[in-house]
């Protein structure tokens, strides 16, 4: 049972747990041993929580808490650990609550007054930023993407805008557009790391720039199917030349669609500028020259 170390569950705590991304070899004995000694197990499909279970021979049913039934769901939880239930949320794979279900949980049980106990471990995020060699002291994480629209263009402008390296998540099926999405904002030769499969039996890791990383899924080099890992390399210089490749092409995109829905060039402008960490008087210039060519 738990001891002064931390080495097991903990009553009336809520546990925090990483578990495998891949390779079942990575659950750490802490890991192990917290969720063999909690009274409740919640995962977000709770077959693959059963197969994790089940290697480590504990027989416990896991109980579902899917990210659209999270807010319904997290009464009856809290009631168990105002009583001293101790309860363990995972991931279906890695460290919960890096793009999966579970801060709702986690909030609710802080705001109850509810110990909440990290148990640290495997992070495909953390796998592909050691892994990457361009990363730098400096990142940012964004998740996975918007899939298309404005918000996508935004947010793909404001990485390409940002000097540090970024991180993202993507599917199989969309990783050659992201990448070519990124190469467009950011420049073709920005560097980068594709991590394929990370701790499973085809991990690969790719490096180079953004166009020749798409090129290579598209011709089937890279295999396509699998989870996806991006790491943007930090810029190689920062971006002065506002004709150049960059986020101020699709910054100005932007402001044209804010434009048709109502909102004036200058107020549009401020908008973008901000929220895309560009210089307001450089995009103002840009705009206002791309008006003035039009008329």
């Amino acid at each position: 049972m738990s001891d002064g170390r931390g080495g097991g569950a903990v009553p009336g705590a809520l546990h925090i747990v990483s578990t495998p991304i891949g390779n079942l070899a990575d659950l750490s004995p802490r890991a192990a041993a917290v969720l063999g000694e909690v009274a409740l197990v919640l995962a977000e499909d709770t077959r693959v929580a059963r197969v994790l279970l089940s290697s480590i021979g504990v027989s416990r049913e896991p109980a579902s808490l899917p990210g659209f039934e999270e807010t319904d769901r997290i009464a009856p939880i809290i009631g168990r650990l105002l009583q001293g239930d101790s309860v363990a949320l995972i991931s279906d794979a890695g460290t919960p609550l890096i793009s999966d279900p579970g801060q709702q949980l986690v909030r609710a049980a802080i705001s109850a007054n509810i110990r909440v106990i990290p148990i640290p471990g495997p992070s495909a995020l953390l796998a592909a930023v050691v892994a990457s060699g361009i990363a730098g002291a400096r990142w940012s994480f964004e998740g996975f993407l918007p899939r298309n629209g404005a918000e996508r263009r935004r947010v793909i402008g404001a990485l390409a805008a940002d000097e540090r390296a970024s991180v993202v998540f993507e599917a199989g099926n969309r990783v050659a557009a992201t990448l070519r999405d990124l190469a467009e904002a950011a420049g073709g030769d920005r560097p980068a790391a594709l991590c394929r499969e990370l701790t499973k039996i085809h991990e690969e890791i790719r490096r180079g720039g953004l166009a020749d990383l798409a090129a290579l899924v598209e011709s089937g080099e890279i295999d396509g199917r699998g989870e996806f890992v991006i790491v943007l390399g930090e810029s190689l210089e920062p971006l002065t030349d506002p004709d150049a490749e960059g986020a101020f092409p699709a910054a100005l995109v932007a402001v044209q669609q804010r434009m048709a829905e109502g909102a004036s060039r200058s107020a549009a402008v401020r908008e973008i500028a901000a929220a895309w960490k560009l210089d307001r008087r450089r995009l103002w210039s840009l705009a206002h020259r791309d008006a003035a060519e039009g008329e």
